[in-house]
């Protein structure tokens, strides 16, 4: 009975583990893309990359976020990785859109705040 008793407490706690992962992001990935869509008019095939370009910058930055806990990367370096990585993406978001970096810039400010809620 012990071993009943032990085993279904185990399978609550990893169940519970499990259901509270973050889920945020990908719910924010979404509605930005649809945004995206909206705005620039964009076929499935590039909001396909679009996709792409957020979850290659996402990992770019957890990258940058894991080598700071593991003493790689110093704060002080931590700002110019992450404007690296946020220009790039803003580079190739507008070469995915075909709009300028001003009008990029304009698009993911007003949206990142709403989609962010």
């Amino acid at each position: 009975m012990k071993k009943i008793a032990i085993l279904a407490f185990v399978m609550c706690i990893s169940l519970s583990a499990t259901a509270q992962k973050k889920k945020g992001k990908a719910a924010n990935n979404d509605c930005y893309l649809t945004e995206a869509a909206k705005t620039f008019d964009l076929s499935d095939e590039k909001k396909i990359e679009l996709n792409d370009l957020l979850v290659k910058a996402s990992e770019d930055r957890a990258a940058i976020n894991k080598g700071v806990r593991a003493g790689e990367i110093t704060r002080d370096q931590v700002k110019g990785k992450t404007r690296g990585i946020n220009r790039k993406y803003f580079a190739d978001l507008g070469k995915l859109t075909g709009k300028s970096r001003e009008e990029v810039m304009v698009f993911v400010k007003e949206v990142g705040g709403k989609c962010k809620k």
